[in-house]
């Protein structure tokens, strides 16, 4: 019984010892910056899911918002990082939101720039908006994830050199991915934009 509590205080003064380091030298900022240090920068993927209904008839409508060119990743800057957040306010500002699933309830029409429109809307105007000032559409992706009380969402997430970050029409401002409060379900692929990542 004693050799398994020296094994245990072994073993815990192991794990804490690099945390009290940091503490004692004044390194990293304490616990929140040992917790940013930790927290994944970008979505991982799984592989091949089904695309959204909702997708694949936009895309059968609208082929030149389904294509993909450029980087997968920007290179982030303030200039950039303003230029996202204002995206994102100016597109939550001038769509009113409202649920638009089809009248038979099986799927959504999937938009850009309508004048209302739900979460999906949302996500493909800023895309649409990114776009046209030159980012890649490799980096601006679609995905589809649950809010904290279980309703489906779309949000663009934007890969660059800071991590994945997140324009939702719930928030004026950009968040990182894993800041957003969401359950992650699938992601378009920055290879093809009509192929879907589950995550």
């Amino acid at each position: 019984m004693r050799n398994r509590a020296v094994l245990l205080a072994i073993f815990a003064g192991l794990l804490l010892a690099p945390v009290q380091g940091a503490f004692a030298f004044g390194l990293g900022g304490g616990l929140s910056s040992l917790k940013r240090q930790l927290e994944p920068r970008f979505i991982s993927s799984r592989g091949p899911t089904l695309a959204p209904m909702g997708h694949v008839i936009f895309c059968a409508k609208e082929p030149s918002q389904c294509r993909s060119f450029g980087r997968s990743v920007v290179a982030m800057n303030a200039v950039k990082k303003q230029e996202l957040n204002r995206i994102n306010a100016s597109v939550n500002h001038r769509i009113r939101p409202i649920n638009d699933k089809g009248s038979k309830g099986w799927a959504d029409t999937w938009t850009v720039a309508p004048k209302s429109g739900d979460c999906e809307d949302f996500a493909l105007t800023k895309r649409a908006e990114l776009i046209a000032r030159g980012w890649p559409s490799r980096a601006l992706r679609i995905a589809v994830a649950k809010t904290s009380w279980g309703e489906g969402h779309a949000v663009l997430v934007v890969r660059t050199t800071d991590g994945d970050l997140v324009l939702d029409n719930r928030r004026s401002g950009v968040v990182p991915w894993h800041k957003s409060g969401l359950t992650w379900l699938k992601i378009q692929s920055p290879v093809d934009a009509k192929r879907w990542l589950a995550i």
